[in-house]
């Protein structure tokens, strides 16, 4: 939950307008302040999101309180803690009772990963409390069964009086932590009770437990400093599924929430919210190059699009496409070629020369 919820907090959260098929950053809208900086006057953002990610991986449900200026437009966000909140369906809408006061859900945001019914998320732990619950189990085991030094213990065939007792015991404890093989005079057997291979295998299957319970979460083993199976090699590609197919999700299920409660009915037509995932989704950078060539040799992205990707300042002349080849600019490539010389009609070959001239074929 801890690496979860610091990917999704380092993650910036943008507001976005597209106006004449043109995207572009709206830092002036109070929805940006409130998402990218300071939702409040005792939070960052950075810090909300932060919490408000732990609150839905470890109870299901994350829950934030919206506050409105005289326009009815956000001014700031308040995080409801687990506990203090509770939900009911009635007439095709939620309710939401929170500290006393009852509010509709259009004055609330409600992240949930996982539901039944669609407005209540159900916590990861309490649903595969059985598997959380071996590892536990496992943990506790091992413990008690190998301890510091593997338990044993002495048997006589026959009746020890206690001094007799007594002092084999002391015979023994001395000599082995002496690092003497101890030597006991009488019938004598020496019983381990060291784990059995069948046991310890089940000990190491604890491995197995922890990579059920990082696919519950859809978290990579070396997320959670296991590298058995890591490699430079996979490093990267590892890091690029993490990003698609965890936090990606995730960050949908949240900018869907936000456009849909944050955005007057006018503004979501062309107002939403997008957090940047170029960091993450950026692949290795062999990919990246190839990637990159490929689409600035169609036209497909100029050079401001490409630094930009990169987190590069643009430059003059970047935003002119090119394509394969001499890189002309396409809106020149019209020009380029009608100015090229077209070839004469060539006449027949009279007498050696061609046209009045001495022929090259001889």
């Amino acid at each position: 939950m801890n690496v979860r919820s610091r990917t999704r907090a380092s993650l910036p959260n943008n507001v976005m307008i597209e106006e004449n098929g043109e995207k572009r950053v709206l830092t002036d809208h109070p929805v940006y302040w409130l998402l990218a900086q300071q939702p409040n006057k005792y939070m960052s953002a950075a810090n909300m999101d932060l919490t408000s990610m732990i609150h839905a991986d470890a109870w299901g449900n994350s829950v934030i309180g919206i506050n409105r200026d005289s326009r009815n437009r956000p001014s700031s966000l308040d995080l409801i803690c687990p506990g203090e909140w509770d939900c009911v369906k009635h007439n095709g809408d939620i309710w939401y009772k929170i500290n006393g006061e009852v509010y509709p859900s259009s004055e609330v945001l409600h992240y949930r990963w996982f539901s039944l019914d669609g407005f209540t998320g159900l916590s990861p732990i309490r649903q595969n409390q059985i598997t959380m619950g071996k590892g536990f189990k496992q943990a506790r085991y091992s413990a008690m069964a190998l301890g510091e030094r593997p338990p044993d213990y002495l048997s006589y065939e026959g009746n020890l009086t206690p001094d007799q007792r007594a002092l084999n015991q002391k015979s023994w404890r001395e000599d082995r932590a002496a690092g003497k093989v101890p030597i006991l005079t009488g019938k004598w057997s020496h019983t381990s009770t060291l784990i059995p291979p069948g046991d310890a295998e089940y000990i190491q299957t604890a491995d197995l437990n922890d990579q059920q319970i990082c696919g519950i979460y859809q978290t990579p083993p070396a997320f959670v400093q296991n590298y058995q199976r890591m490699t430079w090699n996979n490093a990267e590609q590892v890091d690029l599924i993490y990003a698609k197919h965890t936090i990606t999700p995730i960050c949908t299920v949240i900018e869907k929430e936000n456009n849909m409660k944050l955005f007057t009915a006018k503004e979501q037509k062309n107002i939403y919210t997008k957090h940047n995932m170029n960091g993450l989704l950026r692949g290795d950078a062999a990919a990246r190059a190839a990637f990159y060539t490929a689409m600035r040799n169609i036209g497909g992205m100029n050079g401001d699009e490409i630094r930009d990707r990169e987190d590069m300042n643009k430059y003059e002349g970047g935003d002119i496409f090119t394509v394969q080849g001499a890189n002309v600019p396409i809106d020149q490539l019209r020009d380029f070629y009608s100015q090229k010389v077209v070839p004469q009609e060539t006449k027949p070959i009279k007498n050696g020369h061609l046209n009045g001239h001495a022929s090259a074929y001889n």
